[in-house]
């Protein structure tokens, strides 16, 4: 693929916005540094001026810093034409969601799903869905779906799966009382989670952006249950 000779409009917006420059400039800027900024890695993480800009004049735009896509590009289901022929998925679908991440708190995102129109499998960014069956992908994504709306990094969900694994491994041998303790447990996390978010230096309020940023313990239990599952 290669960078769009123009900018979008959003685009343009916010970087006039963030960077107080004139959409002239942007266009100009563009120009001369497409190629390459076309071929830059994406940044894991934005710094807190980043996340101000997105936050002050990126949201109200529909802009965020990250977009979740599925892992693959082409139909992967075996019975499809369009799988035998290698074509891209092209049906694209964008969907606000809110990230919870292990360093930076609650952030608004944008989940992409791709849908064939071959054989109508929509392949979002955990698992893909084909009528009833919902197949999901080899390895550990970066984040786990644990609602409609919400993810979880892996990182974070790995956090709570080793406070639960401990206090299982150090206290507890029945099931009946182990998932007693892993339910207090999710209460706890997503308690100082939402603790640590009100005070961390990147906390948003994303009133805007349609989904609760606030944690819950079922979402906390749900990340831990589907983590177990992936990685078995």
């Amino acid at each position: 693929m290669h960078p769009p000779d123009v900018l979008s409009q959003s685009i343009t917006h916010f970087l006039t916005a963030s960077l107080n420059i004139l959409p002239d400039t942007v266009d100009i800027l563009w120009s001369i540094t497409e190629d390459i900024v076309w071929t830059m890695p994406s940044s894991a993480k934005a710094n807190a001026s980043d996340e101000a800009a997105f936050r002050t004049h990126g949201h109200k735009l529909g802009l965020t810093k990250c977009t979740l896509y599925p892992p693959t590009k082409v139909c992967i289901n075996p019975d499809c034409t369009a799988w035998q022929c290698g074509l891209l998925l092209k049906k694209e679908e964008y969907q606000r969601v809110v990230l919870f991440t292990h360093g930076e708190g609650a952030h608004p995102g944008w989940m992409v799903h791709l849908r064939c129109q071959a054989c109508n499998t929509n392949y979002q960014s955990n698992y893909s869905v084909k009528g009833q069956l919902r197949t999901y992908y080899a390895g550990l994504p970066q984040f786990i779906q644990v609602s409609d709306h919400q993810f979880v990094e892996l990182e974070l969900a790995m956090q709570w799966t080793d406070l639960m694994q401990i206090a299982y491994v150090t206290l507890f041998t029945s099931n009946i009382i182990v998932y007693t303790l892993y339910s207090v447990l999710a209460t706890n996390c997503a308690h100082m989670y939402g603790i640590a978010q009100a005070r961390g230096s990147c906390t948003n309020n994303n009133s805007d952006w349609q989904f609760e940023s606030s944690l819950t313990t079922e979402q906390v239990w749900d990340s831990f249950t589907l983590l177990a599952l992936l990685d078995y």
